[in-house]
């Protein structure tokens, strides 16, 4: 694997990159449902014309691109790829994925304001699935900081000028 995480024994460098990929594995799961329920949303006239319909959509866009970001840095240092500034990689991305998860719940409720009782249903169940998104980005932003450690806040200082970039 690459020698960004020499420092850290093969075995716990595994649980951690493992234990994050699955972390979000649980939240990718919820985001397909919930991308579903959404593109669905577009059927609903009392939501359709939302206002923040779209910015909902491409909220939980986002978050499926933040994913795959990351599970797909994971993927290449499994495989051994040298990746340069690799531990830079994951807090960016990992810390992106937090960025995008705040703009799910208002976009969200913005989308569904004035929806009618018959769709009442999908929107709990969406809210439920938001919640797992969130919760799933949360352990593994949690787990990201434990393996590593200290540079966690070092390399989040010199990325926040990079992520003030408007995102939508």
């Amino acid at each position: 694997m690459t020698s960004a995480f020499t420092w850290i024994n093969p075995d716990q460098r595994d649980f951690y990159l493992d234990a994050i990929d699955t972390a979000l594995e649980k939240g990718m799961a919820a985001k397909e449902v919930v991308c579903s329920i959404t593109t669905g949303f577009r059927n609903v006239p009392s939501i359709r014309t939302a206002p923040g319909l779209n910015p909902y959509h491409a909220s939980v866009a986002d978050v499926g691109y933040g994913f795959d970001a990351v599970r797909g840095t994971i993927l290449r240092l499994r495989e051994g790829e040298s990746i340069s500034h690799a531990k830079n990689m994951l807090v960016f991305e990992l810390d992106t994925l937090r960025i995008s998860e705040k703009q799910l719940t208002p976009n969200f409720e913005l989308a569904v304001k004035d929806a009618k009782p018959d769709v009442f249903y999908l929107i709990e169940q969406s809210r439920y699935l938001n919640r797992q998104i969130a919760e799933a980005i949360k352990e593994a932003i949690s787990l990201g900081q434990a393996f590593l450690g200290p540079d966690w806040e070092i390399i989040r200082a010199k990325i926040q000028n990079i992520q003030a970039i408007p995102r939508l």
